[in-house]
């Protein structure tokens, strides 16, 4: 079973862009983005580089680490959907560079430029082969000792998204997740699973260093 295109996934996106905005301003308070993203905060610290969101989406989680962790660190935010870039517009404003691309190729970014890079719930619109490239473009660009956060659902086959789309979205396990990460390099310093309220699956927490020389 295939993913659907990228084409799809982009139009799904500038379809819902509003909504999703509505939502994440709720979805943002909850207490799992405080955590993790206070941890990634601790963990770089002492890092030097920018804070890259590879499916930045409405720019809410790149908004909260600025206003609640550090407000002086460079800041990329990167999405499929142009109207999810101008959206995040709103909350990031001048303060971080907002681009349309695809989180498997990160061409205008400098290799060992980044602190952390982080991903939420976009690598199941990915197959399995598409999560190690992104992967290893994201180690790619990340200085020695970054860190790696990615949220997914957890499972196996395709989402269930009923009579609201017929879009193709696949379930990993946090195994085969763990996996890949380790076959690009990265040392897993965190993998947890856990219920999210409102949704019928679970999600992947995983967290990695960058700690192997290239």
């Amino acid at each position: 079973m295939k993913p659907s295109s990228l084409e799809n996934v982009r139009k799904m996106y500038e379809d819902t862009a509003e909504s999703y905005f509505e939502m994440m301003e709720k979805e943002i308070k909850l207490p799992v983005y405080q955590d993790i993203m206070g941890r990634l905060h601790q963990n770089i610290a002492n890092i030097p580089g920018t804070l890259i969101d590879t499916a930045c989406g409405s720019g809410h989680m790149l908004a909260m680490y600025r206003s609640q962790f550090d407000s002086s660190r460079s800041l990329i935010g990167l999405d499929l959907s142009p109207r999810m870039v101008a959206l995040s517009k709103t909350l990031i404003g001048e303060d971080g560079l907002l681009l349309v691309g695809d989180m498997r190729s990160l061409l205008s970014i400098d290799s060992n430029s980044a602190a952390a890079v982080i991903n939420f719930f976009a690598i199941h619109h990915l197959a399995l082969d598409g999560i190690k490239k992104a992967m290893l473009e994201w180690y790619r660009v990340l200085v020695q000792n970054g860190y790696l956060v990615v949220a997914a659902w957890e499972g196996n086959g395709a989402i269930d998204y009923g009579a609201e789309s017929d879009m193709v979205a696949l379930r990993y396990t946090s195994q085969e997740l763990i996996d890949i990460a380790n076959q690009v390099g990265f040392s897993v310093s965190r993998c947890a699973v856990e219920p999210v309220e409102g949704f019928p699956m679970d999600a992947i927490y995983l967290e990695c260093n960058k700690s192997n020389a290239t």
